[in-house]
């Protein structure tokens, strides 16, 4: 009897138990958090079961749901049978709801809505009637919660082993008298509407122009990232390839004048020419190549991703100077060199393409 004990807790398991340990108004759930918690501290069941006044044989069965279920697993809301009436949604039917849930496939099409899930659900006669609210707070019970995709391609690179741990160990641990960069370009950027989100009091859809010529070019945006002072810089080129990299990386160097620059960039091809090499070897520049399809392991793009975020969605800008002082005045904040609410624009300069 005493050989079910409640497994380990995790961090946040052990403070969701100590909060419905001190629920006044829901005893069950006081009383179960205690069971998991004495078994934790090593008291026998029945020693448990003469604490909390259940009998020996329930103290196991509830220790079994947390061990399967974890917390959903030993909760208990009344509200589910409030009133007196007996309970329409039982454990089997949540379950089965569920199920179903993660099934879109059933009805020939590739995600459910909540109206088509209730409709399927009642014409199956798995349930008579549940409102749209009751089904999302079912769903969520079961963890089941709304989630976008993204791609993922996975690397090919044979030497992906070797490269990954190399770069884990840059950022894991700071080579003594060197700097730790990341350094990619963002863009093309084109001067056309984009579209985004944002507060709005109106009760329809923002516009945007369809219709625009890009007739004023593209730019790219030469970001380094900082990984030790937690600042992304970097100017505007016309044009990316291996004369405008080596002007980047003579303009990091002057930035950087000691130590050794620990660089974590891709494997494009302008990036190995051996003019490129050539002036790193002489110049105390190490580059760290990432994987290929492995962008991911640099740090740099989730920075670009921030950027893109607060400076391009939801704008249509009318020229490439206006677009580049948006950027410039983000990175300012973003660097702490001026206060959210300060809209100077000449924190940065744009530097002359190299």
């Amino acid at each position: 009897m005493d050989k079910v004990v409640a497994r380990r807790l995790r961090p946040h398991e052990g403070r969701k138990l100590h909060q419905l340990k001190r629920q006044l108004s829901n005893a069950v759930n006081s009383r179960r958090a205690r069971v998991i918690l004495l078994s934790r501290g090593g008291l026998c069941n029945r020693g448990i079961a003469q604490r909390v006044g259940l009998s020996p044989q329930w103290v196991r069965r509830v220790i079994h749901r947390f061990n399967e279920a974890g917390i959903d697993g030993i909760t208990w809301y009344p509200y589910f049978g409030s009133g007196g009436t007996p309970r329409r949604f039982t454990a089997d039917v949540v379950e089965e709801i569920g199920e179903v849930a993660l099934s879109p496939q059933l009805i020939g099409m590739s995600v459910w809505s909540l109206a088509k899930l209730r409709d399927y659900l009642v014409e199956q006669k798995i349930i008579e009637w549940i409102s749209l609210e009751w089904l999302w707070r079912i769903l969520r019970r079961c963890r089941i919660r709304w989630r976008h995709t993204k791609t993922w391609k996975e690397s090919n690179d044979p030497a992906f082993r070797p490269k990954y741990r190399r770069i884990r160990r840059l950022y894991d641990h700071p080579p003594p008298g060197g700097v730790r960069l990341c350094v990619d370009e963002f863009g093309p950027l084109n001067l056309l509407p984009r579209h985004g989100r944002h507060y709005a009091r109106t009760g329809h859809v923002d516009r945007r122009r369809a219709t625009y010529r890009r007739t004023a070019g593209v730019r790219y945006f030469m970001g380094v990232y900082d990984l030790d002072r937690d600042t992304l810089t970097g100017y505007f080129v016309n044009k990316k390839n291996r004369r405008t990299f080596l002007g980047f990386l003579r303009w990091i160097r002057s930035r950087y004048r000691h130590g050794t620059l620990h660089i974590v960039l891709d494997n494009i091809t302008y990036h190995s020419r051996p003019e490129i090499l050539a002036y790193a070897r002489t110049n105390g520049i190490r580059f760290c190549w990432t994987p290929t399809y492995a962008s991911w392991l640099n740090r740099i793009e989730c920075q670009f991703t921030a950027l893109r975020k607060f400076t391009l969605d939801n704008t249509d800008y009318a020229s490439h100077d206006e677009m580049h002082g948006a950027i410039f005045d983000y990175l300012a904040w973003r660097n702490r060199r001026r206060h959210i609410g300060v809209q100077d624009g000449n924190t940065y300069r744009r530097r002359p393409a190299a």
